[in-house]
């Protein structure tokens, strides 16, 4: 192993970890906020894997579509919408360890599939062992045609889409905060105003 096979794997090590971190981070914040600002390292960390594996332009696709617009807009939804976290903590039932098992056994089972897999001998061929007609010469090149060519208006319709259904969620979940507000400010009013003093 040479120089650069032992950085290029450093450098691998290193993205994978921040992809674990990021995604137990998460998970396990208890506070909203910070659980919601942790999928962006994990997509982060993504991208620079798809650019450390000579895939650029999924790696820019990556950051500007999952970094740039859905983190971001995730972000925005919660600290909106999130109430302060208080001290009440609920205790872990028997669902938690249903779920801890089942995601243990799912993540021991991607971990075979994925350390028995030959990575680098994957070929499109059929049955016969004849190359299959319909595999592309270069993927990255007509999907980057497609998208901004035939496909460029579905896909800024979609993102308005996401966009105005975001803020539909955020007007309701203020109207609901207003609501119950109002309803604490009458009660109390109503209080006040029957006091004989």
């Amino acid at each position: 192993m040479n120089l650069t096979e032992l950085i290029h794997e450093f450098v691998l090590a290193l993205v994978e970890l921040g992809i674990l971190l990021g995604s137990l981070g998460a998970v396990l914040f208890v506070n909203t906020a910070n659980s919601a600002f942790s999928p962006g390292s994990v997509f982060t960390c993504i991208s620079l894997l798809y650019f450390v594996s000579n895939a650029d332009f999924v790696a820019a696709a990556q950051s500007l579509v999952y970094v740039g617009a859905i983190n971001v807009l995730t972000i925005f939804a919660v600290m909106i919408t999130d109430e302060p976290t208080g001290s009440n903590i609920v205790p872990r039932g028997i669902g938690y360890f249903i779920a801890l098992g089942a995601c243990a056994i799912l993540f021991s089972a991607l971990a075979c599939v994925i350390h028995n897999t030959n990575w680098f001998g994957l070929s499109f061929t059929n049955q016969l062992g004849i190359p299959m007609s319909g595999t592309p010469g270069n993927n990255v090149q007509q999907l980057g045609y497609k998208l901004l060519g035939e496909f460029v208006v579905p896909f800024e319709l979609v993102s308005v889409l996401l966009l105005v259904a975001l803020v539909g969620a955020i007007n309701l979940a203020r109207d609901e905060d207003a609501l119950t507000t109002d309803k604490k400010s009458s009660a109390s009013s109503t209080r006040e105003n029957s006091s004989f003093f």
